[in-house]
């Protein structure tokens, strides 16, 4: 079974730096505006391997809902009243999403993780990665700052042994190690997973349900 133990977000919507740690059983509770959907989001871009902004932000929370991947980097605020939006962060900064699991057959840790660097006109650049550890004690920050992906490339390659990181050359690339880390999974877990996050009700849960057995069946079970 991979256990979901951590999520680190960093410069993520009003999150500028957050750890949550996770049970086996776990209950996302909280007032609406408390960051519960900005979680889910963060997870679901991870996990599917995908940031490209074809996400369906906040489903969990809102069907109609128009977030979107810059306003999530850049922590958007809300409309300036004129042409644009407000946002929590302007220039240049850099971003992290990760997940901490543990494989309790293997017993050992292993991080899966997307960083982003966002610059000044508005633009940003992302790169998934793999480490097979926990998260690092310095949680991609040194001095205060997050590490750039040209600082972590370099961070890791000094940090980690050969084997045991890598830097997928594309989202396509991260999403077959993950199906890999993840115990072997097949394609249909990617379109799986999308409904399980969204806010329509699935109305046919019974296939539903079978197809998301088979998918995870003695491979994967995601608490």
């Amino acid at each position: 079974m991979k256990l979901l133990k951590k999520l680190l977000l960093i410069n993520w919507h009003l999150f500028t730096f957050e750890v949550v740690n996770f049970d086996k059983i776990n209950f996302l509770t909280g007032k609406n505006a408390a960051g519960k959907s900005t979680m889910i989001d963060a997870i679901q871009l991870l996990l599917l391997g995908d940031a490209n902004g074809r996400h369906f932000f906040n489903k969990a929370a809102n069907e109609k809902s128009a977030r979107s991947l810059k306003g999530y980097l850049r922590g958007e605020l809300g409309d300036d009243g004129d042409t644009g939006y407000r946002y929590l962060r302007e220039g240049r900064f850099t971003s992290y999403i990760a997940c901490e699991f543990y494989d309790d057959l293997k017993k050992s840790s292993f991080t899966l993780g997307v960083v982003f660097d966002c610059f000044e006109d508005g633009s940003d650049e992302h790169r998934f990665f793999v480490l097979d550890s926990e998260l690092p004690e310095n949680y991609f920050i040194v001095g205060n700052v997050p590490m750039t992906y040209k600082e972590l490339r370099t961070y890791v390659n000094k940090s980690y042994k050969k084997g045991k990181f890598e830097f997928p050359e594309s989202d396509r690339g991260f999403q077959e190690i993950l199906k890999g880390k993840l115990g072997g999974l097949k394609n249909k877990y990617f379109s799986l997973f999308k409904k399980a996050v969204s806010f329509t009700p699935i109305t046919d849960i019974e296939t539903f349900i079978t197809n998301m057995y088979v998918v995870l069946r003695n491979r994967w079970i995601f608490h």
